[in-house]
């Protein structure tokens, strides 16, 4: 029990200190460029950060875990059947951004895609790697999962460093917190962190090249809000809740 809970105490501490990086991009993207969040000028000042955050998420989950997959594998090709509504969004998503859109390669479309993938492998690794996994050690999936969606919904707090309206970051508070609580019963049930990080880059990769290109994405964004947690609802409700409830028989 003690070597558990010191393991959850270093995930949380990693976490936070993931959030302590963020903090420090975020101030520089606001208080010294002068851009806010949401735009392409961030992501262009975030992408050193990112590689930053994504060299420390790898060195935490090795240290913790021994492996940069913190013990998940090996996939479960059955559990991914939970994810095909969201990818059947992302699809949506991506045929109405070279529909819509007025796609061009650019230095800073290239760039954004560079940032944007790791942005969802260093969060995924981070959140659903490390925290989760960390969580688990000494807390039931429930709790866990719980635990793992507060630390990345805080991740989300330090957005007001890059001038964000404090009402629209306590709105984010609440997004991404359902999007925690789904990546984390996507992966657990894939037994998988890289089908989360696949659709995390993709999510996310998807709305801003939306922004750079001008597409009209409808309101496919917020289908895909809906879709992901409701699904993960009910793989918690059908599945995972059921799995916990029998180790604990």
């Amino acid at each position: 029990m003690g070597e558990s809970r010191a393991t959850l105490k270093q995930a949380v501490l990693a976490a936070l200190g993931y959030i302590a990086i963020m903090a420090v991009g975020m101030f520089t993207t606001g208080h010294v460029f002068g851009y806010e969040y949401g735009t392409t000028e961030m992501v262009l000042v975030l992408a050193p950060f990112e590689v930053a955050l994504s060299l420390y998420a790898i060195v935490m989950a090795r240290r913790l875990f021994g492996g940069w997959d913190c013990g998940f594998h090996p996939l479960d090709a059955r559990g991914l059947a939970w994810m095909v509504p969201s990818f059947a969004v992302i699809a949506a998503l991506f045929l109405a951004l070279f529909a819509t859109g007025t796609p061009t390669v650019s230095l800073v479309a290239l760039v954004l895609v560079a940032t944007n993938l790791l942005i969802g492998f260093s969060e995924e690794l981070m959140f659903r790697g490390v925290a989760l996994r960390g969580a688990l050690t000494a807390l039931s999936t429930g709790k866990a999962i719980l635990l793992s969606s507060v630390l990345f919904a805080l991740l989300h707090a330090v957005n007001v460093l890059a001038l964000m309206p404090v009402e629209a970051m306590v709105q984010q508070l609440g997004l991404t917190f359902v999007f925690g609580f789904a990546m984390a019963c996507f992966a657990l049930r894939a037994n998988s962190l890289l089908p989360v990080i696949a659709f995390h880059i993709l999510w996310d990769m998807v709305q801003f090249l939306g922004g750079l290109w001008q597409a009209d994405f409808g309101n496919l964004v917020i289908i895909g809000i809906i879709v992901s947690p409701v699904v993960a609802a009910g793989l918690w409700w059908a599945v995972l809740r059921k799995r916990e409830q029998g180790r604990a028989a």
